[in-house]
């Protein structure tokens, strides 16, 4: 064989693993749906003003290292990705949080699996000011995850969840989760941020503070229609009621009124018609024919007429 021919080879077989890293790294794709990251609010439309995130939520993917990797540039949520710097918007009421009581898990979703070194969870110190404008920084997470889950070159399934070993930190208001998902065999990690509302003084109330992760709409809800009182509104049903008893009996009896009218006036006319019958038929053996009062006349004399014979 060539040397040349060796050569093309050679170049061939590099361009085929390339190509597999690549297609590994684009690939091994996920993000948190629940409680949703602000990707995910992105996603689904419940956040505002998102850009390219709200497309590709599975995309936040950078080097391995954070969060401490990116101590003080305020990008820790869009992992340094110009195109999904909207991820980094910071302060009050600027993104829907999830009630943190109702948090007993963490669920993923991937678009694709891929093998898996672990995921971890940071959250921001207790001091942490939600209400700063300042993107989420490593000095503002706590050194150390409060939940690590090992998958030791695992790859997960299609979707994932992680239970709670423990009971979340406790925290007053709004504090940010900060999800690393770290890829086994690439350099790469993926990144999600996630906003969670702790109760209290500094709580983000613009937002539904119950366990929802729908954000509330920001215009002024309307005044509800005052109800009537129950007693009112009984009196008003109970007469309504009485009324429309009423209303019903009057329509029936009418209604058998006018219906007994016609039976009872039949009833009458057909007695009438019976006893003038009975009446007529009276008069007739009453008042027999001039014919037959002659005949019987005529056989009355007829003795008579008899004897007056012999007697002459």
């Amino acid at each position: 064989m060539s040397l040349r021919n060796l050569s093309v080879i050679r170049l061939f077989a590099l361009v085929a693993i390339v190509s597999h890293l690549l297609i590994a790294v684009v690939e091994a794709h996920g993000y948190v749906t629940a409680p949703a990251s602000r990707a995910y609010f992105c996603k689904t439309g419940q956040a505002k003003d998102c850009g390219e995130i709200q497309y590709e939520p599975q995309s936040v993917e950078a080097p391995k290292g954070l969060p401490f990797a990116r101590n003080a540039d305020a990008k820790l949520c869009s992992a340094g990705l110009t195109q999904f710097a909207q991820l980094d918007r910071q302060g009050a009421k600027v993104w829907p949080t999830t009630k943190a009581a109702d948090v007993h898990s963490f669920s993923w979703t991937f678009t694709a699996q891929h093998a898996t070194t672990n995921f971890r969870y940071f959250i921001t110190r207790p001091d942490w000011d939600a209400s700063s404008t300042k993107g989420l920084t490593a000095n503002d997470l706590e050194s150390d995850p409060f939940l690590t889950v090992a998958m030791n070159g695992k790859a997960p399934p299609a979707s994932m969840k992680h239970d709670l070993s423990k009971s979340m930190p406790t925290r007053t208001g709004h504090h940010i989760v900060y999800a690393v998902w770290t890829v086994d065999n690439t350099a790469n990690a993926f990144y999600q941020c996630i906003d969670l509302d702790f109760g209290g003084s500094q709580s983000n109330s613009n937002f539904p503070d119950v366990g929802s992760t729908s954000p509330q709409s920001s215009s002024t809800p309307k005044p509800a229609a005052a109800a009537p009182s129950s007693s009112a509104s009984s009196s008003s049903t109970s007469s309504a009621s009485n009324s429309n008893s009423n209303s019903a009996a009057s329509s029936s009896n009418s209604s058998a009124s006018s219906a007994s009218t016609p039976a009872s006036t039949s009833n009458t006319d057909h007695r009438n018609h019976s006893a003038k019958s009975k009446s007529c038929r009276l008069k007739k053996r009453r008042q027999p024919n001039s014919s037959a009062l002659a005949a019987r006349a005529d056989y009355r004399r007829q003795p008579m007429r008899m004897l007056k014979k012999r007697s002459s």
